[in-house]
């Protein structure tokens, strides 16, 4: 006797869940986009700087000191 939710049984089940021909196509996206990695790379990092020198003058202007 199956226990539901496992062996056999779930199949149709687990067919429902995953959405095999979506899930293709992520994986195909994220790999078009290996030989690119380090320019998003280095543009992630640029942003990340820039967002955190913006917030730190902000916050100097509130009043609140530099941390060096």
């Amino acid at each position: 006797m199956w226990v539901s939710g496992y062996g056999e049984a779930a199949r149709p089940r687990l067919a429902r869940m995953y959405n095999w021909s979506l899930q293709d196509a992520i994986v195909a996206f994220v790999e078009s986009q290996k030989p690119h990695w380090q320019a998003q790379h280095d543009l992630y990092l640029s942003v990340l700087y820039g967002f955190v020198d913006m917030q730190s003058h902000l916050l100097t202007l509130l009043g609140f000191p530099p941390v060096p």
